[in-house]
C-alpha cells in the first residue's frame, strides 16, 4: 500500500491504526499536573489528491478514541468530535528517493473525565481550537511505530463553554501503527 506512481493510498481507502501515547502531561487547573498513558486507535479515509509539489492526499479522520486510567481522575477518554467540522488531514510526499512523507493530522475531540476534581458526574471537555499532530519524517505510509507530536498545547473547556478553560493538554507524543 505504498505509492508515488503507486506510492500514495487510493481514494476511498480506510486505514485503521493503533495509537499509544505514554507520559502525556495534562494540566488540570484545580489539581495540577497529571500524567496519563493513552491507548486506542484512529481510522482515516483517503478523500482527495493534493495538487502541486510532489503531491499527496487529504485524509478524513472517521474514528478516533484513546483512553487512560488515572488513580485521581478515573478513566479519561479522548473521543473524536464532529467529523464534518474538523479540517481534512494531510499526507504529503516530501521526498521520493527514498520515499518520505509528512503527515499532519487535525483533530477535534471531547475529553470525558470519569471522576472530575471536586466530585460529581463525569465531566465532558472539548478542545477550544483544532489540535495538530505532526510527523514530518515518515518513510512508510501507513505508519508503523511512527511518533506524532502535538504542535502546541490544547486548551480544554466544558462542552458548550469554550471560554472557561479548566485543563490543558500540554503534549501528546503518540505512536501510531497500521492495523491491517
Amino acid at each position: 500500500m505504498v505509492a508515488i506512481g503507486g506510492l500514495l493510498p487510493p481514494i476511498g481507502l480506510e486505514i485503521p491504526c493503533s495509537c499509544y501515547a505514554v507520559n502525556v502531561p495534562l494540566q488540570v487547573n484545580v489539581l495540577g499536573l497529571v500524567t496519563l498513558d493513552f491507548r486506542g486507535g484512529i481510522k482515516v479515509r483517503v478523500e482527495a489528491n493534493i495538487a502541486g509539489g510532489l503531491g499527496g492526499v487529504k485524509l478524513k479522520v472517521i474514528g478516533h478514541e484513546v483512553s487512560a486510567d488515572s488513580p485521581v481522575l478515573g478513566k479519561v477518554t479522548i473521543s473524536q468530535a464532529d467529523i464534518d467540522v474538523t479540517p481534512l488531514s494531510l499526507l504529503e510526499v516530501v521526498g521520493n528517493m527514498p520515499p518520505k512523507f509528512r503527515q499532519t493530522m487535525f483533530l477535534d475531540f471531547t475529553v470525558t473525565v470519569e471522576k472530575p476534581p471536586g466530585g460529581g458526574p463525569p465531566m465532558q471537555l472539548s478542545n477550544t481550537k483544532t489540535a495538530t499532530l505532526l510527523n514530518d519524517n515518515l518513510t512508510v505510509f501507513p505508519p508503523q511505530g511512527s511518533v506524532y507530536q502535538l504542535q502546541q498545547p490544547v486548551d480544554l473547556a466544558p462542552v458548550g463553554a469554550p471560554g472557561q478553560v479548566v485543563a490543558q493538554l500540554l503534549q501528546f507524543p503518540v505512536t501510531v501503527s497500521h492495523n491491517p
